[in-house]
């Protein structure tokens, strides 16, 4: 896997290549009009094409791969700014996430485990909750509450992740839906930091920090599955008014808890999930 990232398709020329699932060709062109892209070819043109979107084919001349992605390697061999992504990844760029730019024709790049080259996140982006937040129309949310809380959450985690490059480290972003953190960052000690970030008010915080908490564990686990060693932070963005409670209930399942704007412990040596 490469160490570059596709973040949308706006003014690019893509080309599919193989089957997706539960898509056809025509449904896929319009997805990534949608998404921006300037043209849809059928071919790979060394002189127009930005991005390869792979799916899977048993009929592949070469195993694992076909021409189209055979012509993206050649092409990347003389030094053309070509990239390819997976279907995951395409359909990742629907939600928001990054796709991670993968190697041509190498038969495992779907897998995102460390043991075969996969990373933890893309480089972070400042902002990512700075956008209007939508309600899912089951409940009555109040336009207000909900903007002061996007705000919140999205000053916090900037803050944070500007800390963590004062540190020298490279704070990262979540590039699919599975494993959705709001920060992670590489430790000097190789293990991986993940953080959930929460916005809290008198009244919502027992409920933020309850779903806080579960979230950091699912993500942990996962993180864990792919073969890192995560440690967890649950980062509020001021003091709980019941700290003396959360902290050390937080501590028991591994998870430290922190707050702004200094966020003392975050880089303090803690147990490894």
């Amino acid at each position: 896997m490469t160490s570059e990232w596709v973040y949308d398709l706006k003014g690019k020329e893509v080309v599919f290549t193989g089957n997706f699932e539960g898509c056809v060709k025509a449904d896929l062109a319009k997805i990534a009009r949608d998404l921006g892209a300037r043209n849809v070819s059928g071919w790979v043109n060394q002189s127009s094409t930005d991005l390869l979107v792979r799916g899977f084919s048993k009929a592949w001349k070469y195993g694992d791969y076909g021409d189209r992605e055979k012509q993206v390697a050649d092409m990347q061999s003389y030094g053309h700014h070509i990239q390819l992504i997976d279907e995951k990844g395409f359909h990742g760029l629907r939600s928001g996430f990054p796709a991670p730019a993968l190697k041509p024709h190498w038969p495992n790049t779907l897998v995102r485990a460390a043991a075969e080259g996969g990373v933890v996140g893309a480089p972070y982006q400042p902002g990512a909750f700075a956008g209007p937040l939508q309600g899912n129309g089951e409940h009555y949310r109040d336009p207000g509450i909900m903007e002061r809380g996007l705000k919140a959450h999205s000053a916090t985690q900037d803050k944070l992740a500007e800390l963590i490059e004062l540190r020298g480290l490279t704070p990262l972003s979540p590039f699919d839906t599975t494993c959705n953190f709001d920060l992670a960052w590489e430790r000097e000690d190789g293990s991986v930091g993940v953080a959930e970030v929460k916005s809290i008010t008198e009244a919502n915080e027992a409920f933020q920090i309850r779903h806080g908490l579960g979230q950091v564990l699912d993500y942990g686990h996962r993180l864990t599955g792919r073969g890192f060693q995560p440690q967890l932070f649950l980062v509020l963005e001021a003091k709980p008014q019941d700290a003396v409670h959360w902290k050390p209930l937080c501590a028991e399942h591994g998870v430290v808890l922190t707050w702004g704007p200094l966020f003392r412990d975050v880089f303090r040596r803690a147990a490894v999930f």
